[in-house]
C-alpha cells in the first residue's frame, strides 16, 4: 500500500505561472530527469502491467530521484501549468528533444484530471506504483482524492487540473485583480527583504554572518516582478526609516540594479545575480560604529581608513560561506569594485569637469550598483542633512560626481527614473556642490 502518497483536488495555491522560483542548477537536473522517469512509466503503462518486472529499474530510479529532491527541499512539488512543469515554483527547463514527451506526459495527466502533485516524506517504490496504477490503460476511472479504490494513496497532494485550470482562467479574467494582486505581491516580498536584511547585519555586527543564500527567492521575485512593472518597486525606494538606514538602503539599491538592469536588457539568471550582490553590497558599513556612520563634517584619518575597510569586510562575509565558485568569485569583485570611481576628472580653470579618463575596466554590474547607491544614498535623509530631491541628486551625479560613474549608464539611468536633471540649474550655474554623502 501507498503510505506516503496521499491526492488532493486542491489546486496549486501559487500562481507558479507569473512568480517563479530562482534557477538553481542542481535541481533542474533532478527534476528533468524527474519528468524524463515519469513520462517512461506513463508510457510503459500503457503496454504492460504495473507489477511487470520491466516497471522495477525505472521505479527505483524514479525513486532515488525524488527522495533527493525531498532530501535537498523538504518537499517536492510538481505542477503542470500550460505546456510546462513546475517543481516547488521553478520552471523545469527542457531541451528541444524531450518537448514532445514532456507534452505527452502533460497529456496523459490531463486526461486523468491529474494536475500536479505533492510530497512531504520520502517515497517509496510501492507508493510510485500504486500512482503510476492511475495511468494505465485499463483504468477508466479517474483518481479520487485518496487515490484509486484498493490503491490508496497517503500525504501526497495530487492538485486536480480541472481546478488549476479554473483558478488560471479566472485569473485571466480578472486582470485588473491581478494588478492589484501583483502590487501587494510586491510589497510583501520588499517587507520580507527588509526583514531579511534587518537579521542578517544583526549577525554581521554579531561576527557570525548568516547563510545570504536564503535571500536568493526573495531576489528572484523582484527579478518577475520587474517584468511585469517596474514602478511597483520603484515607488518603493521611498519607503524608507532614518534610524534603519541601511536596511533599506541595501533593498532600494537592488531593486533599482533590477529594473535598471532590465532596462539595460540583462537576461533573469543576470539580473538576479545583479541583485543578489547588490542586496548586501555595504554590508560590512554595518561594523562601523553608530556615531561614525552618523558623524558630521570631515573624517580623522582613521576613521576615513575605518569607513574604506568596510567593503573588505563585505567581501570576507561573501568568503566566509560554504564552497567557492565563478558566481562566488563575481560577488567578490563586484562588492569591492562599486566603490572604485569609473574615471578621473579633468577639469577647466573654473573647476567644471570637462571629460572623464576611464581608470580601469570595471565590471558591468559594479557600474550598475554604483549608479544606484549614490542615487539612493543622495535622496535619503540622513542625521547630518536634509535628502535631495530626485532632480538635484542626479544634477549632482552628473556634474560633481560624474567621475564616479560610467556616463553612458548614468544617462541610460535618468531614463528609467523618468527625471530629467538639467532643468534643476539655470543657464548660468555650472555646477552644484554636494556634501554629507
Amino acid at each position: 500500500m501507498a503510505d506516503n502518497l496521499k491526492i488532493s483536488h486542491q489546486a496549486h495555491e501559487e500562481n507558479v505561472n507569473e512568480f517563479g522560483r530562482e534557477h538553481n542548477e542542481k535541481l533542474q537536473s533532478l527534476a528533468r530527469s524527474m519528468v524524463a522517469g515519469l513520462y517512461m512509466l506513463v508510457r510503459s503503462v500503457k503496454m504492460y502491467d504495473p507489477e511487470n518486472a520491466v516497471f522495477q529499474k525505472p521505479l527505483h530510479q524514479l525513486q532515488d530521484i525524488i527522495n533527493q529532491i525531498i532530501g535537498k527541499e523538504g518537499r517536492l512539488e510538481l505542477a503542470g501549468v500550460k505546456e510546462s512543469f513546475y517543481l516547488n515554483g521553478m520552471l523545469v527547463k527542457v531541451d528541444l528533444n524531450s518537448i514532445e514527451n514532456q507534452r505527452y506526459l502533460l497529456s496523459e495527466l490531463r486526461a486523468k484530471d491529474v494536475g500536479g502533485f505533492t510530497l512531504t516524506k520520502p517515497v517509496t517504490v510501492p507508493d510510485l506504483k500504486n500512482f503510476i496504477w492511475i495511468f494505465a490503460k485499463e483504468q477508466s476511472s479517474t483518481a479520487e482524492e485518496d487515490g484509486l479504490a484498493g490503491r490508496k494513496l497517503l500525504n501526497m497532494r495530487v492538485a486536480k487540473f480541472s481546478k488549476l485550470k479554473e483558478k488560471l482562467n479566472k485569473d485571466m479574467d480578472n486582470p485588473g485583480d491581478q494588478k492589484v494582486d501583483r502590487k501587494k505581491y510586491a510589497m510583501t516580498i520588499y517587507a520580507r527583504a527588509v526583514f531579511f536584511l534587518t537579521k542578517y547585519l544583526e549577525s554581521v555586527r554579531a561576527g557570525k554572518p548568516i547563510n545570504a543564500s536564503k535571500a536568493l527567492r526573495l531576489v528572484q521575485d523582484f527579478v518577475d516582478i520587474s517584468f511585469e512593472q517596474k514602478t511597483h518597486f520603484l515607488g518603493m525606494t521611498t519607503m524608507r526609516r532614518e534610524d534603519d538606514y541601511l536596511v533599506y538602503h541595501q533593498v532600494n539599491v537592488c531593486l533599482m540594479s533590477v529594473v535598471f538592469g532590465a532596462e539595460l536588457g540583462l537576461t533573469k539568471p543576470q539580473l538576479r545575480d545583479l541583485g543578489y550582490i547588490a542586496l548586501f553590497h555595504d554590508a560590512g558599513m554595518a561594523t562601523l560604529p553608530e556615531e561614525l556612520a552618523t558623524k558630521r563634517g570631515a573624517l580623522t584619518p582613521d576613521e576615513r581608513v575605518a569607513v574604506q575597510k568596510a567593503p573588505l569586510i563585505s567581501v570576507r562575509n561573501i568568503l566566509m560561506e560554504k564552497g567557492f565558485s565563478r558566481s562566488t568569485l563575481l560577488r567578490v569583485v563586484t562588492t569591492f569594485e562599486h566603490k572604485t570611481d569609473f574615471g578621473t576628472a579633468v577639469r577647466d580653470s573654473r573647476g567644471n569637469i570637462q571629460m572623464i579618463i576611464p581608470k580601469t575596466n570595471l565590471g558591468a554590474y559594479a557600474k550598475i550598483i554604483a549608479i544606484c547607491d549614490a542615487y539612493d544614498a543622495l535622496t535619503s535623509k540622513r542625521p547630518y542633512r536634509d535628502a535631495y530631491g530626485p532632480e538635484v541628486a542626479l544634477m549632482l551625479m552628473w556634474t560633481e560626481m560624474r567621475n564616479k560613474f560610467d556616463p553612458e549608464l548614468l544617462q541610460v539611468f535618468m531614463r528609467v527614473m523618468a527625471i530629467q536633471p538639467v532643468k534643476v540649474l539655470s543657464k548660468r550655474q555650472q555646477s552644484l556642490s554636494v556634501s554629507g554623502l
